[in-house]
């Protein structure tokens, strides 16, 4: 500042004084009209077009409070205007009281599109995005709300004329495409649908990388996984329906940018798959039927090699620079090294050997394609792994490449496997459908799919990489299914035709919120087509979208739906039983052992096919099997079917099959007079090599929620029908009325084998394999003035050589009769008396055994703040003596209270 400027400024400080005051003033003012008129500015909207808009405006200019103070200046926002806080201002609440915040918007946030409409007032529910390239692009959001207010599914539609459409958001959707492609009991994600008479179009989408459920936050990550599929659906007249289905789940990486459709197909590395370039890559040959010890893979170095490509176009034949892989292991026969049994082939190469850096065209830095061509014969198996490709503890794992077709032991398909490696990034699926309903009585569904899984080879200072997919001249796995009945008055038909590939498949890798994979850990691994056999809500296997697998599992065993197995009925979360039903007191009478079932058994493993449970995707076809199934019948009088048939199935990649010709006979009737009457009858000659093996739930088995795996019992096929004629009888009979229960029923499965004594030795299998069960029971309901009697007896024989569960000769005769009273002390009081006395009668090497139990229970049923109380105290006493030991009793006492919604006193039996 200049001497004549101050001079000017001290000359006029009465000057400066006045402006002071003044703008002192007009801010006191301002203030003081707020405190005086509240002003709500736009937060209620401002007038557009005759409406009330609340499109962002962006903040206006106070021209009022432009005056030229030093003094920080403040602009009448919230704390003024709401609630007449003044800065400079003591506060005092002796006469007005304090007055709480109130939030400003009153109800939720306000919400704005991509073009500033506003969307609502309100709460944020779902929200899933992506913004490439960009770090932590991916962006997932599912408010608790979501949950505790709409139990995880919110559904939006619409409709008009004959055009129907909706949009389903959930972390719990149940979905299918087709159960070849997708079948998803929990999926977290989104599905639309549109449906006209004529026309049918869904899509699904989903990130697959969790984390699952709820959590109030952004999750954002650059590295994901994201499944994208749909399917359409036309009708042809009123007769015949065409679809076309595609699905894709791939990794992402929001990094990166790449044309939409192109990332969809093929995937990208993610951040931890793509962090360093690949130093080592090892192949594995091995034999595809290790337990024939004969015929297993051959292959031939001398005509072998491997392909680099590197960044400038430039390529390198392995042989051509003297770059050998290190052989170990096999056994050389002439010019080819064999692994046969379990023995192993392992091709190691190593990009910092010397024989590589010396002598390659380019560093592995600069390496954007590696393929392999492989001379190969007989019943090969080839798998590959790098140092990129491991496990958490750091280990590698393999992963398959190819598998002969059969069981090859002459040389005849002597052939050049090409291939290139690379990481997984994505699994797709397409095909098609075809449904012909109700024409001249037939019906028709067929099916077919191909899939790929895609691979690329990482290179860390690339942008795009390498695509490939399976072998070079079979990049693909073919699924197909077809079904015809047919339906003309008394007779009937069926055929079914299959080939599902072991390429074929719809299951990918999915990354931590870091990219790591770890390609051993099922937590690493989603199937798009999910292991359900129970049907339940709960998917059985522990994968990457659903890490609490189910651990009840028992298919078929809970007719009554209250997702306790049959057999083991008082078991549950809350109090564990391991005994099962069929060996305690009382209950033994109701329910009888599992090797009383009875049905069809088409893979011959002794266990009827609905029961079974096993983990592999519940494909309407085992992977890697084809073959056809034939069969026809006639009704002959009302409930009975008689039938035959021809099943001709193998295993693709052996020799491995199952044929068998069969005839059944069903009948079925119920009469008022005389009860129910169910007969079933198979008779099947049968050669059948491929091993079924389950995993079965037993009902004596104390379920373990920290290792759901333990709580499963790994069955062995024991492959008892190689060839083998097979016969199953059972014949049931129920009365059930008011005061009469009559019940019989006998179960008879055999396996006789037709194979010689010699052949039968060397398999370890005996002549027969057998189960015989045959049940007898009755109950009569007498009623005594106030109290009920019910005396009741059963008898069991059985004899077997192996039950479900064991392998054990079995043969016993049980005899037990007793008794139950029920007494209505009060109006909601229940007495219940029950004896019950068992002999059972061993034969062989069985020893006898007898029980006699006692028990008495008191029951009440009162209302409590809204609930059913029940109060249940009791005592029970079994004395057991088996043959040859001292006898001892058991005793147990208990009162229990139990708080239920069921307004009727519990059912009795």
């Amino acid at each position: 500042m200049s001497a004549s400027t101050k001079a000017a400024f001290a000359r006029t400080p009465a000057r400066l004084l006045v402006v002071g005051l003044a703008v002192l003033c007009t801010a006191a003012e301002a203030w003081g009209q707020a405190g005086a008129t509240l002003d709500y500015g736009s937060r209620l909207g401002i007038q557009w077009q005759g409406d009330t808009s609340f499109r962002p405006q962006g903040p206006q200019v106070a021209l009022g409070v432009v005056g030229p103070s030093r003094m920080r200046w403040y602009m009448p926002q919230e704390l003024i205007t709401e609630y007449s806080w003044r800065q400079w201002e003591t506060n005092n609440f002796a006469h007005e009281a304090y007055g709480r915040y109130v939030a400003q918007n009153i109800e939720g946030d306000l919400y704005y599109d991509m073009y500033g409409n506003e969307i609502t007032r309100g709460w944020l529910m779902y929200n899933s995005s992506q913004s490439t390239p960009d770090e932590f692009g991916n962006t997932l959001f599912q408010s608790g709300r979501f949950d505790r207010w709409f139990n995880g599914v919110v559904i939006s539609s619409d409709a008009k004329g004959g055009i129907f459409g909706s949009l389903t958001a959930s972390n719990s959707l149940r979905t299918t495409l087709t159960p070849l492609v997708l079948s998803k009991v929990q999926l977290d994600g989104i599905q639309f649908d549109l449906a006209s008479d004529k026309y049918q179009t869904m899509m699904v989408f989903s990130r697959l990388s969790g984390p699952k459920g709820t959590f109030d936050r952004d999750n954002r990550r650059t590295s994901t996984t994201t499944l994208f599929g749909g399917r359409f659906i036309t009708w042809v007249g009123d007769f015949v329906e065409m679809g076309v289905h595609g699905v894709t789940a791939h990794q992402s990486n929001s990094k990166l940018s790449e044309a939409p459709v192109a990332s969809l197909a093929r995937g990208r590395l993610s951040e931890d798959q793509n962090a360093v370039p690949i130093s080592t890559i090892e192949l594995v040959l091995g034999d595809d039927s290790p337990a024939d010890g004969a015929g297993g893979a051959v292959f031939y170095p001398a005509s072998s090699d491997i392909v680099i490509t590197y960044a400038d176009g430039g390529v390198d034949r392995g042989k051509d620079i003297g770059f050998e892989p290190l052989l170990v292991g096999g056994a050389l026969q002439g010019g080819a090294v064999v692994a046969d049994g379990n023995e192993e082939i392992r091709l190691v190469y190593a990009f910092d050997d010397p024989d590589f850096v010396n002598r390659a065209s380019n560093p592995k830095d600069e390496i954007t394609e590696v393929e392999f061509e492989l001379t190969v014969a007989n019943d090969y198996r080839v798998s590959m792994s790098s140092d990129r490709q491991r496990n958490s503890a750091g280990a590698r794992v393999f992963i398959p490449v190819a598998v002969a077709d059969g069981n090859v032991k002459d040389l005849s398909n002597l052939r050049v496997l090409r291939f290139e490696y690379g990481l997984p990034t994505a699994v797709q699926i397409v095909g098609g459908t075809f449904r012909l309903n109700d024409v001249l009585g037939f019906r028709l569904y067929g099916e077919y799919d191909r899939s790929w899984n895609t691979r690329q080879y990482p290179n860390p200072s690339r942008e795009l990489h390498r695509t490939s997919s399976g072998l070079t001249d079979k990049p693909h796995g073919d699924a197909w299914m077809l079904n015809v009945s047919n339906q003309r008055g008394r007779l009937f038909g069926y055929a079914e035709f299959y080939r599902i590939e072991p390429q074929y498949g719809t299951t990918t890798y999915i990354g931590d919120q870091n990219g790591f994979i770890d390609y051993e850990s099922s937590r690493f691994l989603v199937d798009l087509v999910e292991d359900n056999d129970d049907q339940d809500r709960f998917p059985d296997a522990f994968r990457g979208d659903w890490q609490a697998p189910d651990v009840l599992i028992f298919p078929g065993w809970d007719r009554n739906g209250d997702f306790q197995p049959d057999f083991n009925q008082n078991d549950n979360e809350v109090r564990r039983n391991s005994i099962p039903d069929y060996e305690e007191p009382f209950l033994r009478f109701w329910v009888d052992r599992p090797e009383m079932l009875w049905g069809r058994d088409m893979n011959n493993n002794f266990w009827p096919d609905l029961y079974e449970n096993d983990d592999a995707p519940d494909y309407p076809y085992g992977k890697d099997h084809a073959g056809y199934n034939v069969y026809g019948g006639i009704n002959p009088v009302e409930g009975m079917r008689v039938m035959g048939g021809v099943l001709r199935e193998e295993l693709i990649s052996s020799d491995q099959k199952n044929r068998a010709v069969y005839t059944m006979l069903d009948y079925e009737r119920t009469w008022p007079e005389y009860g129910r009457l169910r007969v079933y009858e198979s008779a099947k000659v049968v050669e059948d090599d491929i091993a079924d093996d389950l995993l079965q739930y037993a009902p004596d088995q104390i379920i373990d929620l920290a290792e759901p795996q333990e709580s499963k019992t790994p069955m062995v096929d024991p492959l008892l029908a190689r060839d083998t004629f097979v016969n199953q009888f059972f014949a049931g009979h129920q009365i059930n009325t008011e005061r009469l229960l009559l019940e019989s029923k006998i179960n008879h499965v055999i396996f006789h084998q037709r194979m010689s004594r010699a052949q039968r030795l060397r398999l370890g299998l005996a002549e027969d394999d057998f189960f015989l069960g045959a049940v007898n029971k009755a109950l009569y309901r007498h009623q005594i003035g106030r109290i009920e009697l019910q005396p009741f007896w059963k008898s069991e024989y059985r004899k077997q050589s192996r039950g479900l569960f064991e392998v054990e000769k079995v043969e016993t005769l049980t005899e037990m009769f007793g008794g139950f009273a029920t007494m209505d002390l009060l109006s909601s009081t229940q007495l219940q008396l029950g004896a019950e006395f068992l002999f059972q009668k061993g034969f062989g090497d069985r020893a006898d055994f007898s029980s006699q139990s006692l028990a008495g229970q008191v029951t009440n049923w009162s209302s409590y703040q809204g609930y059913v109380i029940t109060m249940q105290s009791g005592i029970l006493m079994e004395r057991r003596a088996p043959e040859g030991t001292e006898s001892f009793t058991n005793i147990r006492a208990y009162l229990g209270v139990f708080a239920g919604l069921d307004m009727e006193r519990g059912s009795r039996r």
